[in-house]
């Protein structure tokens, strides 16, 4: 590689100190006339502020000519939560003046625009291309806390269908056990009215078998008497012949 000759050295070196002086002198340039335009903004912040007040007052007088009334203007804060007002964007943006980059001749550029050099355009777009990262990261993070808090909502009304699941079970468990209960207890009643049945049963044969015992009795003493009889009556005839064998004797 050639080393650079003398000459093209102090040119860039004039080249560079060119640069620096017109950049000074854009920043000088653009803190003249941002003041007067900050001072214009105040004054007629003042003027607006002095009418906005003036016509309240007197609209207040209109209204309420003999009362004194405070109006006091309640905001409801969320907790975690910034609130952007809109009379406050405007302060929120970056500076700048459009009237600072007018050109008249395309062809003849004015020495006075803003200028930025090749180091410090490289360093502020590196900053902001990493603010710009670290906004898009950010904004990915609060996505992902939106879903999940979607996903804990869904998990919630899951378990919420779960518990109510688990109460249906229970109740058809409740009625199941009923019904088995009242199934032991139809068994009991049953096995008694069978046990019932068979008592019954029983006291009717019973009754069946005493009275024919009783009748059996019956026919046997009906049997007995007439034996007795006939015995009766074989000695009557016995003692009547007795007789007469004793009264043909005499």
């Amino acid at each position: 590689m050639p080393r650079p000759s003398i000459k093209s050295q102090a040119a860039k070196r004039k080249a560079l100190a060119e640069a620096k002086k017109a950049t000074k002198t854009t920043k000088t340039t653009q803190a003249k006339t941002k003041t007067p335009a900050a001072k214009s903004k105040t004054t007629s912040a003042k003027t607006t502020k002095t009418r906005a007040t003036k016509t309240t007052s007197s609209q207040t007088n209109l209204t309420t000519p003999k009362s004194n009334l405070s109006t006091t203007s309640t905001t409801t804060l969320v907790p975690g939560l910034t609130t952007i007002d809109p009379n406050d964007i405007s302060g929120m943006l970056p500076q700048f003046e459009g009237a600072n980059y007018n050109i008249t001749d395309p062809l003849k550029p004015p020495s006075n625009l803003p200028q930025v050099s090749e180091a410090d355009f490289d360093s502020g777009m590196s900053i902001y291309q990493g603010a710009i990262r670290a906004l898009k990261l950010t904004g990915t993070a609060f996505d992902v806390t939106r879903e999940r808090f979607t996903t804990e909502g869904k998990k919630a009304k899951a378990f919420g269908a779960g518990v109510k699941a688990a109460t249906e079970f229970e109740k058809v468990k409740a009625d199941y056990l009923d019904y088995q209960t009242q199934l032991e207890t139809n068994t009991q009643k049953e096995s008694g009215l069978s046990l019932a049945q068979k008592r019954t049963q029983f006291v009717l044969d019973m009754a069946v078998e005493s009275e024919t015992e009783m009748d059996e009795k019956l026919e046997s003493a009906k049997v007995g008497a007439e034996i007795a009889k006939l015995q009766r009556q074989d000695k009557q005839s016995k003692l009547d012949e007795f007789k007469k064998q004793l009264t043909g004797g005499n």
